[in-house]
């Protein structure tokens, strides 16, 4: 069995001002932009930019801005970051809790900007230094060529988590971070859905296989784990949930539709705990891989009759 993630302790920043940083680095990076020039270019040191991309103090709206029409966003799409924006001496335990979710303003951002959303998403996964999702599809990352053509495709039906046009540039220069510790839990139901055809469907079986040969003893890297489905589990309830650490910052994660994101507020902690018990519940190592190459040997027979 899997050790249960800690619950949260730390003061939640608002999770708007941490995507936020994710999005202003990878967008500088992308550019090959210093850390020096963007303070330059913002008036400020560039330690203070720095604490602007990893949250550690909040960017004011007149630099954030001036960061953003530097690096080519401008227009609606400027205006819509800065209106969510929370405000420079926004304090959370100031401000009051609200409704059965138990929210503070700017607990929760629903970030519906399109391909820049999705993009956004995927950097804060990556940039991530712990990852712990539940998933009723092989996630990228862990996908075979022929496994991802067919996710991506809309024309299988499936609700593709890129969008069908492509994502922005700057995000495809935004690597896996290194060392991340990645749990991933595979709904029971991937064993048995020919996703791609019997022959695409064994092809990714065999592959989480040979990355779970990979694991090493100290829990560290990537963990893969099948969920029972037999469980009735409360993240069951949750649209594509996640729990992401980056930059020290804790953050929820829903990826439906649009990505959204929660910190501090009742509804984050829910879901935290529910991502816990999702991995106590999981299989473990030894007949998660079982299950996985059992299935694949199903496939690889379905396929050849």
């Amino acid at each position: 069995m899997l050790d249960l993630l800690p619950p949260p302790t730390e003061v939640p920043q608002p999770p708007a001002r941490i995507v936020l940083g994710v999005y202003l680095r990878g967008l500088r990076e992308a550019k090959g932009i210093t850390l020096q020039d963007a303070a330059c270019v913002a008036g400020v040191s560039a330690s203070a930019v720095s604490r602007w991309e990893r949250a550690e103090s909040p960017i004011p709206l007149d630099a954030l801005r001036t960061l953003l029409r530097h690096f080519g966003v401008t227009g609606k799409h400027a205006d819509y970051l800065a209106l969510h924006l929370p405000p420079k001496n926004y304090i959370r335990h100031e401000r009051e809790e609200e409704s059965f979710a138990r929210r503070a303003p700017h607990d929760h951002w629903a970030d519906v900007a399109g391909s820049e959303a999705a993009a956004r998403c995927i950097a804060v996964m990556r940039r991530a230094s712990t990852l712990v999702e539940f998933c009723m599809l092989v996630p990228a990352g862990l996908r075979t060529p022929a496994y991802q053509a067919v996710v991506l495709d809309p024309a299988d039906g499936l609700d593709p988590d890129e969008p069908v046009l492509g994502l922005p540039r700057w995000v495809h220069r935004i690597e896996w971070a290194g060392g991340q510790q990645r749990t991933v839990l595979l709904d029971e139901t991937v064993l048995a859905r020919p996703i791609g055809g019997p022959e695409v469907a064994a092809g990714q079986l065999r592959h989480l296989a040979d990355l779970m040969r990979a694991e090493t003893p100290d829990g560290q890297g990537l963990i893969i784990r099948i969920l029972p489905m037999d469980q009735a589990l409360f993240i069951h309830t949750v649209t594509s949930p996640a729990e992401v650490t980056v930059h020290g910052h804790r953050l929820v994660m829903t990826r439906g539709f649009f990505p959204g994101y929660e910190t501090g507020s009742g509804a984050a902690h829910i879901m935290s705990a529910g991502l816990r018990e999702a991995v106590s519940a999981a299989y473990s190592r030894e007949k998660t891989y079982d299950l996985i190459v059992a299935s694949a040997q199903a496939m690889e027979q379905r396929a050849a009759s």
